[in-house]
């Protein structure tokens, strides 16, 4: 879908391609559409509980001794984070926001909601966008 991103156009599968390249999350859907905005990239994604656990080893954690409510919250949390550091590979002038909002067990992934748009929309319009959006997976 092509989105209006400040001055020019923006191709969202382009976006896709991007997000898939260059971080381990997997693209479930293309939201754009269902935001029901004309300036909005949206995708639910996914991410691979063993790629959060290598992380999480990787900065100290010992999995197997921690309770699971923590280890949880340290899966959402991470999610989240790797999500914000795909505006490194964004369009320049945007801004992004991700929620990690369910763990799925049968497939082991973390899902995520994910929103771009120009940095001229600002901070709470694209937060109210990931409001809704969460609506509609949850």
């Amino acid at each position: 879908m092509y989105v209006v991103f400040g001055d020019k156009v923006v191709d969202s599968s382009d976006v896709r391609k991007e997000i898939e390249k260059n971080s381990d999350f997997i693209v479930l859907e293309d939201m754009s559409l269902r935001s029901k905005r004309e300036d909005i990239v949206a995708f639910n994604m996914a991410i691979k509980v063993d790629i959060l656990d290598e992380i999480l080893r990787d900065d100290g954690y010992e999995l197997e001794e921690e309770d699971k409510d923590e280890i949880f919250n340290e899966y959402m949390d991470l999610a989240d984070t790797l999500g914000i550091e795909l505006e490194e590979f964004m369009p320049e002038n945007s801004i992004l926001m991700t929620y990690a909002y369910k763990y799925d067990e049968i497939e082991n992934t973390i899902k995520v909601v994910f929103a771009m748009a120009h940095e001229e929309l600002g901070e709470l319009k694209i937060n109210d966008i990931i409001k809704r959006l969460l609506t509609l997976v949850s």
